[in-house]
């Protein structure tokens, strides 16, 4: 059941938590939080502390030590800080959530939500930016009760998280021998994603009949064949549109497309601008 959605902050907010030594002892201790639509942010270091950031709207290229990803609405982004995190090139609708937190339990809820990527899919259904705004609605004081107020709502953002890494990994839960084969396509679209590729010649090259490994791949990714090799493209001609003054057709064209027209509407439909929009921005 969908849970009811509460209205953002109305304002941009940057809170920090001045905490007291009575609740050094509890599971979760927010350090700082913020609401805002800043195009450049960056997480310092802290050893001891851990960061959940949630975009709202818009994309960003978020960079932790040297690898360098793009992120979109409805991603969450889960990291300890003991490197500099940094989210830059935002576009113009960019907005976002971010907590940083601490606290006796934090390493190990981190550890069970976290992934390779560190970058985890929701939806509004999950309700997770009603905690989000209710943690920057708090007027921070060393007050116990404040203390254990945010560490609840700390505590049901990570419990949401942690169903949602499950549901994710349950999907993936496939025998050795099909991950073998699912593996063996995601490496072929990869060399080959720029030639004329279709659901038969890929199913073709690890002898599987067409329904079956659609239904094995789609368990195992979350996505439809379809639905990956179209949105791989997409992401592969951003880096066209970034560092490349090619145009919008040769763009197309260089990752697969048969047409800009195809090209443009699937732009569009994974990262919510055109081309165009996406080459101004960044």
């Amino acid at each position: 059941m969908k849970k009811p959605q509460k209205d953002l902050p109305k304002k941009h907010v940057f809170k920090t938590n001045p905490l007291h030594d009575k609740s050094v002892s509890l599971p979760f201790q927010l350090v700082q939080c913020s609401f805002s639509n800043d195009r450049h942010v960056t997480i310092e270091t802290s050893y001891a502390n851990f960061v959940i950031f949630y975009v709202m709207r818009g994309v960003a290229q978020y960079t932790k030590f040297k690898d360098m990803r793009y992120i979109n609405k409805e991603n969450i982004v889960i990291s300890n800080c003991n490197t500099k995190l940094s989210f830059s090139k935002a576009t113009p609708d960019w907005l976002y959530f971010y907590v940083v937190f601490t606290g006796t339990h934090a390493k190990l809820y981190y550890n069970m939500i976290r992934d390779t990527q560190g970058i985890i899919p929701v939806t509004p259904l999950h309700g997770i930016s009603g905690y989000f705004t209710d943690l920057c609605r708090i007027h921070y004081s060393q007050s116990i009760y404040v203390q254990m107020e945010a560490c609840f709502l700390l505590h049901q953002i990570i419990h949401e998280l942690i169903q949602v890494t499950w549901e994710i990994n349950e999907a993936r839960m496939i025998t050795p021998a099909q991950q073998t084969v699912v593996n063996t396509v995601l490496r072929y679209i990869d060399d080959h994603y720029k030639e004329e590729l279709t659901i038969d010649s890929i199913c073709a090259e690890v002898s599987f009949s067409k329904y079956y490994f659609c239904k094995i791949f789609k368990e195992h990714m979350g996505q439809t064949l379809h639905q990956y090799l179209t949105e791989y493209r997409v992401n592969k001609s951003k880096e066209y549109l970034t560092y490349s003054k090619l145009p919008i057709h040769a763009v197309a064209l260089e990752v697969g497309f048969k047409n800009t027209l195809t090209y443009s509407r699937c732009f569009k439909q994974y990262v919510n601008m055109t081309p165009s929009e996406y080459r101004e921005a960044f």
